[in-house]
């Protein structure tokens, strides 16, 4: 019995529960609105495990900071409906401002609502990893969700060339 008014009132009313006025504050810090911080959070949520998020979040800020483009795939699964673990160039050229490889920059909205640990991870990048550098990950293993973190480009194609396979497999396995 909900109208649209009420639905979008709850909503919001949920995000700002979540998202605390430290948030804002920290987000200000980081010369990011709220809005940023949620998108930021919605790709995180969408890449990695729980684990992982702030190592993740750190990796999107380097490569931010350094005037990257994002390159995530949750992105381009998210604006074509693909399923597979294993993109093709088709599916990296889509033509969509969701395309973080053709794009800098953040996307123009969210992939997803994200918890409240991505939201945090996002405010809070892994500090080791921001001081290291690092600006790659990638799948390490289908059925866990492990990521594998490079700093250089090259360790980067190497991972790639090592665990292409098993996404492959994945897919495969998936029926997709």
């Amino acid at each position: 019995d909900a109208t649209v008014d009420e639905i979008i009132r709850k909503l919001l009313g949920q995000t700002e529960a979540v998202y605390q006025n430290s948030y804002h504050e920290r987000a200000k810090e980081m010369n990011m609105t709220m809005d940023q911080v949620i998108t930021l959070a919605s790709m995180i949520e969408k890449e990695g495990k729980t684990g992982d998020f702030a190592k993740v979040s750190a990796v999107f800020h380097n490569r931010l900071n350094q005037g990257m483009p994002l390159q995530s795939d949750v992105t381009i699964k998210y604006a074509s409906g693909v399923k597979r673990m294993s993109l093709t160039n088709e599916d990296l050229n889509i033509n969509t401002p969701f395309n973080t490889y053709k794009y800098k920059g953040l996307p123009p909205g969210p992939v997803c609502s994200p918890s409240p640990d991505a939201i945090y991870a996002a405010l809070y990048p892994d500090e080791q990893f921001v001081r290291e550098k690092y600006l790659y990950f990638c799948s390490k293993d289908p059925r866990s969700g492990e990521l594998y973190f490079s700093r250089t480009l090259e360790e980067h194609e190497n991972a790639v060339r090592t665990y292409a396979p098993l996404w492959q497999e994945w897919d495969r396995q998936q029926g997709l």
